[in-house]
């Protein structure tokens, strides 16, 4: 009797009342995404969730009606809610409502002694702070799904378990999700909590420190607003990722709390694909932006010297095939650096039809073109650099000259990204350090080497010059696109890629459908005269690269430098 009515006394108690101790696993908060100033991009905020014990289905359900009542659900909401109690019992409880009004909190405490089972718990839902602006770059958190379920991971077989499904949270999910903690509560015959016996707080994500500039991510987004395109702003000489925006976006905030079927259905069957980041998977032939790396490997192997002057009568003949410059009469006799500056197409059709396609290919690989570049986010596409071998295997036939001709324009079967666009400049512009890019502070944190690309000092320099001649000459095709602001001189290149065969010569662009039009390019630097920042700017259908990305452009350089003077000062 002493043995039992003493040793085990509380334990046989517990039993006689029909007592249990009931043992929860609780949610660790997600680590913190912060810019390169410390200021917050993704954070939690309180998220108040229902729970229902389901070890008893029959009593569960008859708490659920009490509790609907008690908030005033409709028959419809009430029948999609049920959906989420489990059919069978489960020890862990189910989250039947989420995002709960302190209103609504207050009304079902009150009223929890008549609701057997039932509990509210403060969870949290992920916060992103500049929504569309960084959709792409952030990426958003979703349910666990089947495909992504770890057994190991007692997270995983939470219901209100949230995992990161692109971007940043996808990429860096195992630092940000944190480690579960414990709660041991003794709950009564009725699941009504007597009380709370042992508790491990979980252990909160590491917070992640990255290379963007929240305000100049901000300001990139705004750029592009009413447009479809992306802009990629980087450092030169490290390859941090100061800005990478893609738009139109979708909202990461109702991603969090759970997206409508109506808002998902329009986010699918949008043209301006929103849901596809266009930075780093949205492929374009790189057009006239391509011609530093025809002139830079043209220079490489002798083609032609940099005074050596081609002229141009409007249009080039390969045999009995007219290739058109842009310019109907002609740009008349020009060198390498007025070539660049005028964009002439004839010039660079000319050195190329000698420097053979295997050769500019080199090149273009050296510059970070036709392969991902490595970026700690998933999801980057390789882009295109077409030669006669690639051509042979996939289509299984000859590659003629003409194909070179296109090819030394950026048109063709020539793919870029826009990252691959700003990496290409930013080898340019740092001497032929082959950067790559990066967002996490911690890249950097390491002591970095870098190969350099096999390039000629001189013809780099040669190159440039007529990229600050694009800008700031009177001949530069976004010249008036320029800022004529001393502080902020930069140098850079347009582009304008065709998306089908032009039928009618110097058509102009708004009288024909969105989807018809070409894409404008530009890709540039900052300050011209020592070259610290690159961006590089895609506007789909945009028209011209001088007339509609030249400007965004310039707006994004200026507004780079001035923030980045701002933090140094």
């Amino acid at each position: 009797l002493y043995y039992l009515q003493f040793i085990r006394g509380d334990e046989y108690t517990t039993e006689a009342e029909g007592n249990r101790i009931n043992v929860r696993l609780l949610m660790p908060p997600r680590g913190i995404i912060k810019d390169v100033r410390g200021n917050v991009l993704a954070s939690n905020d309180v998220n108040y969730r229902l729970m229902l014990d389901c070890e008893d289905i029959k009593q569960a359900h008859r708490t659920w009606e009490r509790a609907a009542d008690l908030l005033k659900i409709d028959e419809k909401r009430r029948a999609i809610i049920v959906e989420r109690i489990p059919k069978r019992a489960r020890l862990q409880p189910a989250m039947v409502i989420q995002h709960l009004s302190w209103e609504e909190v207050a009304r079902l405490e009150f009223h929890l002694p008549e609701l057997p089972g039932m509990s509210i718990e403060e969870g949290q839902w992920r916060n992103y702070a500049l929504g569309m602006g960084a959709a792409h770059l952030l990426g958003y958190v979703g349910k666990v799904a089947e495909k992504d379920m770890d057994r190991n991971n007692p997270l995983h077989r939470l219901p209100e378990m949230r995992i990161g499904k692109s971007g940043v949270e996808s990429a860096f999910e195992e630092r940000l999700q944190g480690k579960a903690g414990t709660r041991e509560t003794e709950v009564n015959v009725r699941g009504v909590p007597v009380r709370q016996l042992r508790e491990r707080e979980p252990d909160e994500g590491e917070e992640l420190p990255l290379n963007i500039h929240r305000e100049l991510q901000a300001f990139c987004a705004q750029q592009l607003d009413g447009h479809s395109g992306s802009i990629v702003v980087m450092d030169a000489h490290n390859g941090a990722v100061h800005a990478m925006t893609s738009m139109p976006a979708f909202d990461p905030n109702s991603f969090s709390k759970g997206i409508m079927q109506k808002e998902w259905s329009q986010l699918l069957n949008d043209e301006k694909t929103p849901l596809l980041n266009k930075a780093i998977a949205g492929q374009y032939p790189p057009a006239s932006t391509f011609k530093m790396i025809t002139g830079l490997a043209a220079l490489k192997h002798g083609i032609v010297t940099p005074n050596e002057r081609i002229s141009c009568p409007g249009h080039f003949y390969l045999g009995n095939h007219r290739f058109n410059c842009w310019k109907p009469e002609g740009h008349g006799p020009v060198n390498m650096r007025e070539a660049l500056a005028v964009s002439c197409d004839t010039y660079f059709y000319t050195i190329a039809k000698e420097l053979g396609m295997d050769r500019l290919a080199e090149t273009a690989r050296e510059f970070g073109l036709g392969e991902v570049t490595g970026l700690d986010v998933a999801g980057e596409k390789s882009g295109l650099i077409p030669t006669p071998k690639w051509k042979k295997r996939v289509r299984g036939t000859s590659w003629n000259q003409g194909e070179t001709i296109n090819a030394s324009i950026g048109q063709g079967d020539v793919l870029a990204t826009p990252l691959q666009l700003a990496v290409m400049t930013a080898r340019l512009v740092n001497g032929g350090k082959k950067v790559a890019p990066n967002i996490s502070q911690e890249w950097l944190q390491g002591k970095q080497k870098y190969d350099f690309i096999d390039i000629d000092e001189a013809h780099i320099k040669v190159i440039l010059d007529g990229m600050d001649m694009v800008t700031n000459d009177p001949m530069g095709t976004a010249y008036y696109k320029a800022i004529k602001e001393p502080d902020y001189p930069f140098g850079g290149k347009t582009g304008t890629a065709q998306v089908r065969r032009i039928s009618i010569r110097g058509q102009d662009q708004s009288t024909i459908p969105w989807r018809f039009r070409h894409h404008a390019l530009f890709v540039g630097y900052a300050p011209s005269d020592n070259p610290r920042y690159v961006c590089a700017v895609v506007v789909e259908h945009g028209g011209g690269g001088s007339a509609t990305a030249a400007p965004i452009a310039r707006d994004v350089l200026k507004e780079t430098v001035r923030l980045m003077d701002e933090d140094k000062a």
